[in-house]
């Protein structure tokens, strides 16, 4: 296989590269030029039309303004009155009006449209059959529209702008004053050697061409309608000159970029020879002679190309890559003992859970097996407790009847107080009652403790429950009683909570954990305050005791698994940190503030959540 340097390829990568994106940008560029010049021609193209069509406009507009001023003159009303005594009058008046300094023909008519008096008598034109002079006369309203009318007419085989003003009098129209103007002259005032290049423009009545201003063009045609004269301008358009233009500007650009990938093309080989082949042919020859054995030249890392330097500094640096991986052993070493510690507490962690679930289901066990003896006992005693009252009863009324009193002899009742003094009969009906109620109080109290036990040891399921924080709190408080007894003093403050889903055991296990804790911190005598309360969305459960507090450089350590400042066999270091992982498994918060000799504030917050 012919092998090729790296700077050939690149020099051919490129001049390819730069030929496919330059016929393609030349495509996307000459469409796009194409697309703007052909819309922007369109624009001043229509805008010259339009300036075109405003101009014929104004010409017939400043033309027809002129004649209404002509037509409010005292002759024209009074020749129309009294015209047999004013024609020499109306003769020199007419002879001396022109529009614009031109000399058009006008016409005066009388109401029924016949000729008064017109400065061109050699023109005939039979106005009383002309449709826009009745459409005038006929008019009822004399508003500045109404007694205006323009149209085109054909005098002598040539056509003209009839322009018309009628001349009203005490409300009524008495006549018309009517000019007529050539309608070549409506090009007047235009530029035809700048407006007309590459434009012809063609009045249209009836599909026949009246007049054509410019030269005939076979192009695009555009057209505006006058409605009121209807007439038509077309406009021919002539784009050739622009479009071989344009295909001429292409193909110079198209040449100089083809110019532009061959001087490119070069420049790349001379590029890659340089930045590429030569370092490459340096790194070849340096790993030769190191393969042989021969004395190795460091490479020269400073290259402009930053991954050829890059490889070079790996290169050089390559015979230190024993140490290297030393460090990276003892690296790997650390990280295995890491692993292996975490490995530990996470056995330690399903240990714990593992015992808290044994011991919650000996627990409940236990709470069941106990809870129907208590039953019995705690209703026998009732059963006794009513049985000893009619006992009392019996005997005192024994005592009291009359009627009995009277048929026992004296002896009897001698007897009988004997007997009762040495048996005590009356101290013991005094003190069994007592002592039953004592008896049944705590049958009450072991029965309160066991349905405590009971709702703390309930069952864990695999999904949260709707729980009541408030009932694990008061089941959990019973059930560390005994600890906190001796030297706490609680004080519950719970307020009213809205059920949330949570996983109720465990939550009695981190209110456990933080209570026990709590005492512990207790050295003689304190107190421990217990509170719940709602707040931004979550149930806070606030667990504060007047212990010995925790130092502030241990604060960020309290939740970190082994961690415990008691002494050695006295606690295993994961009570909090399974509390807190608990709380996390809620996606609660659990937060502490801390103060030596002052006490502690655990913090719990549980979000509400009334369903999945």
């Amino acid at each position: 296989m012919k092998k090729i340097t790296i700077s050939f390829v690149l020099a051919r990568f490129v001049f390819f590269s730069g030929l496919a994106l330059a016929l393609l940008i030349s495509a996307l560029v000459s469409n796009q030029v194409m697309n703007v010049i052909n819309s922007e021609q369109d624009k001043v193209i229509l805008r010259e039309i339009n300036q075109i069509n405003d101009s014929y406009q104004i010409f017939l507009n400043n033309r027809l303004t002129l004649l209404k001023e002509h037509s409010n003159f005292p002759i024209m009303i009074q020749t129309l009155m009294q015209p047999e005594s004013n024609k020499g009058n109306i003769f020199d008046f007419m002879a001396g009006l022109s529009i614009l300094g031109k000399k058009y023909r006008m016409s005066l008519l009388d109401f029924e449209g016949q000729l008064i008096h017109s400065t061109d008598p050699s023109i005939k034109i039979n106005y009383q059959d002309t449709p826009w002079v009745k459409w005038v006369l006929n008019r009822t309203q004399t508003d500045r529209d109404s007694l205006t009318k323009t149209s085109i007419i054909k005098v002598n085989n040539q056509y003209h702008f009839s322009i018309s003003v009628a001349i009203a009098y005490n409300g009524s129209i008495e006549g018309i004053l009517t000019s007529e103007i050539p309608i070549n002259d409506i090009n007047e005032g235009i530029n035809s050697e700048l407006r007309l290049q590459g434009v012809s423009i063609e009045i249209i009545q009836n599909e026949e061409v009246l007049i054509t201003f410019g030269n005939k063009i076979d192009g695009e045609k555009k057209s505006i309608y006058w409605p009121e004269l209807n007439i038509s301008l077309r406009f021919s358009l002539d784009k050739s000159i622009i479009n071989s233009s344009l295909y001429s500007l292409m193909i110079q650009i198209s040449l100089i970029i083809i110019s532009a990938i061959f001087i490119t093309s070069f420049l790349a080989y001379q590029y890659g020879y340089r930045y590429f082949v030569k370092p490459l042919l340096s790194l070849s020859q340096a790993a030769e002679k190191l393969d042989k054995g021969d004395h190795y030249q460091a490479l020269h890392e400073e290259s402009k190309i930053k991954e050829l330097s890059s490889l070079f500094l790996q290169f050089n640096h390559m015979v230190d890559q024993v140490q290297k991986r030393e460090t990276d052993l003892k690296n790997s070493y650390a990280k295995l003992a890491q692993a292996n510690d975490e490995l530990k507490l996470s056995e330690s962690q399903l240990v714990q859970s593992e015992k808290m679930a044994s011991i919650g289901l000996l627990a409940a066990g236990v709470a069941h097996e106990i809870n129907n003896p208590i039953g019995y006992v705690k209703s026998n005693l009732n059963v006794l407790n009513d049985y000893i009252d009619n006992l009392k009863e019996y005997e005192q009324a024994v005592t009291e009847d009359l009627i009995l009193n009277e048929h026992v002899n004296l002896a009897y009742q001698q007897r009988k107080q004997v007997l009762l003094e040495k048996h005590d009969i009356t101290y013991l009906f005094q003190d069994i009652f007592p002592l039953i109620k004592s008896t049944i109080g705590g049958i009450d109290r072991v029965d309160e403790i066991v349905q405590s036990l009971k709702v703390f040891a309930r069952e864990e399921l695999p999904d949260k429950s709707l729980v009541d924080i408030n009932e694990g709190l008061n089941a959990t408080l019973k059930i560390v009683w005994n600890e906190l007894k001796y030297n706490c003093e609680i004080h519950v403050d719970l307020a009213k909570l809205p059920m949330t889903l949570a996983y109720p055991s465990k939550l009695n296990q981190v209110f456990m954990n933080l209570l026990i804790n709590a005492g512990q911190s207790i050295e003689e005598k304190g107190d421990i305050f217990v509170r719940t309360r709602v707040k931004d969305k979550n149930i806070i459960i606030e667990i504060e005791d007047t212990g010995c507090g925790i130092a502030q450089e241990t604060l960020t350590q309290i939740f970190t698994p082994f961690y415990t400042s008691k002494p050695v066999g006295a606690g295993t270091g994961l009570g909090l940190s399974i509390s807190h992982n608990i709380v996390k498994q809620h996606n609660g918060d659990i937060s502490v503030i801390s103060n030596i000799n002052k006490g502690s504030c655990f913090s719990v917050a549980i979000p509400i959540i009334e369903s999945e």
